[in-house]
């Protein structure tokens, strides 16, 4: 098999991964602890923020993804939003945990608001296009699935990596200070990793599709049926991202170990449930590879379900006695973490044998979304669990308020028995799925016969556009372009009835 991303392509990839997924998780681990105890919001505002802040994503998402199918640069359709993005995401980076915590109350809403949604924003910006660039750069299948894997597995260190820095500043810095000096450094790391992957990405494998109407783009990507319910079954298991939202919130007022910090704790905690995440990322890909996505999808899944249910009512007589079973409830967040990048990468072929197009930017614009939105989703159960199981803020920043029994059982179950509960629901649409085992096979190799008769189909048509041809060169890429189109449009139909 030829590679086509290696050397310097593959190591700025995954640095940008690293840095990719290390802003994410300072955002997603941090944000609501830090508006709530150190900025002194209140829970309520949180949850509104956090559910306008989906309805933006709801537009920015989709919109980027058209934007990149419509865009034709001599740096390509993905790598120049990528450059753009860094410098967003740095900006963003600088400002979003400024410890403004004696300002009005008023500004300090309308701070989190606008920073918020400029991070959401910036984060779409350069990661839609990340994912999609992906998808282009190389023509194999299995490279191509192998790349994916790859950067979530590097990215994955990226978040271990925040976890890590963070005692490293509570031992030397204010409380206070401690979430900026992060943002801070993993801005910088960011914009580092992405601007090495735009000087060294190449785009080899990329469709325009400018003549394709929005309305049909978006109609075309609602017909990947793959795609839908991989994203499905990710959105339904979103509350799976507690175990890393909650942790602060864990450490501080539900685990305390004498002669520790709680940044110490949550570095253990971060070690427990990382553990068996991290064996999650590093078997789904062979296991992904041996028993396709269906069967990978229903093992770890019933894994997470069983094993984080198993460690809240174990968890209530001993917490000690419960970490065993939370590692092992890691496996499902690991799985879930990966199977979505090579599927939906996957689905391209069959959204391309069923319809003739590809819509890359499309399909992994609606991937980074359901991405936000799971982080998001998360984001607002934890706030409105923080009302419900009546959690009490600090009057002072970073000092921690005594809670009740009820409170401290309600945090305890938003790391294990709600995602537990969520697991078993994203079974469901994960059992639905049938592009696997030798249907996908079958798709793959009619897909690949398709695109031989395509060559073959445009030969006559090639040989037609000959300097001692009258045709004008704007003549003949029309000429070529129609024979294309029109024997897409009816091999789509051909696979339309194969379909039914």
């Amino acid at each position: 098999m030829q590679k086509y991303v290696k050397g310097k392509e593959k190591f700025s990839y995954g640095f940008a991964a690293i840095g990719s997924f290390m802003i994410a998780n300072v955002i997603a681990s941090y944000l609501s602890y830090f508006l709530t105890d150190i900025l002194l919001v209140s829970t309520a505002f949180v949850s509104v923020l956090m559910t306008v802040a989906r309805i933006w994503d709801m537009l920015n998402d989709p919109l980027m993804g058209v934007l990149i199918d419509r865009t034709k640069t001599p740096q390509g359709k993905m790598r120049p939003y990528i450059k753009a993005g860094a410098f967003l995401i740095f900006f963003v980076s600088v400002f979003m945990f400024l410890p403004i915590s004696d300002a009005n109350p008023v500004l300090k809403m309308v701070f989190a608001t606008v920073m918020y949604l400029a991070f959401d924003t910036a984060y779409t910006v350069v990661d839609v296009p990340f994912m999609g660039l992906m998808s282009i750069a190389t023509p194999d299948d299995k490279e191509r699935s192998s790349l994916l894997s790859f950067y979530v597995t590097l990215g994955s260190f990226g978040t271990v990596a925040t976890i890590l820095l963070l005692p490293i500043f509570q031992s030397f810095l204010p409380e206070k200070w401690v979430y900026f000096a992060l943002a801070l450094c993993v801005g910088i790391i960011a914009f580092a990793g992405y601007m090495s992957l735009y000087k060294n990405s190449k785009e080899r494998y990329s469709s325009q599709t400018e003549k394709i109407s929005i309305k049909d783009m978006f109609k075309t990507a609602a017909q990947n049926k793959p795609m839908v319910l991989t994203l499905l079954t990710s959105m339904l298991a979103s509350p799976r991202y507690l175990l890393m939202l909650s942790a602060a919130y864990i450490s501080t007022y539900v685990i305390k170990i004498p002669g520790m910090s709680s940044g110490t704790v949550l570095v253990l905690l971060y070690v427990v449930v990382g553990a068996g995440m991290f064996a999650g990322i590093l078997l789904t890909p062979p296991v992904y590879k041996r028993i396709g996505f269906k069967r990978t999808t229903l093992l770890f899944g019933s894994i997470g379900g069983v094993c984080l249910a198993l460690a809240f009512f174990i968890g209530k007589a001993n917490y000690y006695a419960a970490m065993p079973f939370m590692t092992l409830g890691g496996l499902g967040l690991g799985a879930y973490n990966t199977l979505p990048y090579p599927m939906v990468g996957d689905s391209l072929n069959y959204l391309e044998w069923k319809t003739g197009k590809r819509m890359e930017g499309v399909c992994f614009s609606w991937n980074s979304f359901v991405t936000k939105f799971n982080n998001a989703a998360a984001a607002i159960l934890l706030s409105v669990g923080l009302v419900v199981f009546k959690f009490v803020q600090p009057v002072v920043p970073g000092e921690p308020l005594e809670q009740s029994e009820l409170t401290i059982t309600g945090l305890y179950a938003l790391v294990t028995l709600i995602p537990a509960i969520s697991f078993f629901i994203s079974l469901v649409p994960a059992a639905l799925n049938s592009y696997t085992g030798k249907r996908r096979e079958f798709i793959q190799e009619e897909l690949a016969k398709r695109k031989s008769a395509t060559e073959n189909a445009l030969a006559p048509v090639l040989a037609d556009t000959c300097p001692e041809n009258s045709e004008t060169p704007v003549e003949a890429e029309a000429n070529i372009s129609d024979a294309a189109s029109s024997y897409a449009d009816s091999s789509a139909t051909t696979a339309s009835e194969v379909s039914r």
